[in-house]
Parts: structure tokens; sequence; C-alpha cells
């Protein structure tokens, strides 16, 4: 539990950070780093990719409803450290993003890459990129993170959810 609770608070600090700075140094400014990378401000209303634009609910329900479904999905299966820091990772970047969407209304992106014109985001949808990415890795390529939970505990004595390395 506790690399799910550092990567989740990493998270938060980073995304948190980023958009403080973001807001004090970029305000009516681009920034090109290299052909790869500019930093501009841009206020996002809506969710990823700007989906649901000015639905303030959807802005609301849908990220409760995506960590409801990975809470009871991630209660059935024992947590290893990868799932946990996947986990962390995206419940840090939804959170980052739902806190400042549920304040302000909208959600600060920054990060743009010219050769996606349709993708601003910030370091809290990158969190939930690389925690999603993992997960999927681990689905793929670590079948030993989907060992149920109750199947653990009848195994070595553990309870629902027990952590292995």
């Amino acid at each position: 539990m506790r690399r799910l609770i550092g990567a989740l608070a990493a998270t938060l600090a980073l995304d948190a950070a980023t958009k403080a700075l973001s807001s004090a140094l970029l305000a009516g400014r681009e920034v090109k780093l290299g052909w790869l990378v500019e930093l501009k401000l841009t206020r996002n209303d809506g969710m990823a990719l700007g989906l649901f634009s000015g639905n303030q609910a959807a802005g609301v329900l849908l990220p409760v409803a995506v960590i409801l479904c990975g809470w009871l999905l991630m209660r059935r299966y024992r947590t290893t450290a990868f799932t946990q820091t996947a986990c962390g990772l995206v419940l840090g970047g939804f959170l980052g993003n739902f806190l400042q969407r549920l304040y302000q209304g909208w959600v600060l992106d920054m990060i743009y890459f010219p050769f996606l014109p349709w993708f601003v985001c910030n370091v809290a949808d990158i969190a939930i990129c690389a925690g999603v990415t993992l997960m999927a890795a681990s689905l793929l390529f670590r079948p030993q993170d989907w060992k149920e939970a109750k199947d653990d505990a009848k195994d070595n004595g553990g309870g629902p959810g027990g952590v292995t390395p």
C-alpha cells in the first residue's frame, strides 16, 4: 500500500507544482523546447481531448465511476508493488485533474506536442497514461499480478488484497 500512496502523493505534488509554475511563468507566452515539445497554457473544461466540454456533471461523475470500477477490480486481486505503482499513478492523475475541475471548473493543460495537434496535456494526464500502460503491461506480461486475493489467502494464510513483491 505504501507504493500506491507514494505514487499518488508524488503525482499530486508534481502536478500541482507544474500547474502553479505554469500559471505564473507562461501567462501570455509560449515556450518551444525544440521541435518535440512546446509549453503553452490551455484551459480544458472538458475531459480527455476536450470530450464532454462544458458538461460539468460528466466531468465529475465519470472520474468517480472510473475510480470506483478500478477499486472494485483491485479488491478482487492481490496487489503487487507493480500494480500498486500503476494504480497510484492513475489515482494521482485522476485526483489532480478532478480536484482542479471541481474547484475551478476547468483543468490547466500546458504540455503541447506539435506532432499531435489535438493533444495538450499536463502532468496528471501523463501519470494516468503511464499508469494505464503499466497496468496493460501487467495484464500482458505479468500473470502473477492477477492472482485472485481469495486464492492467495488460501495458499498462504494471508487476507484479501495482501501485498506481494
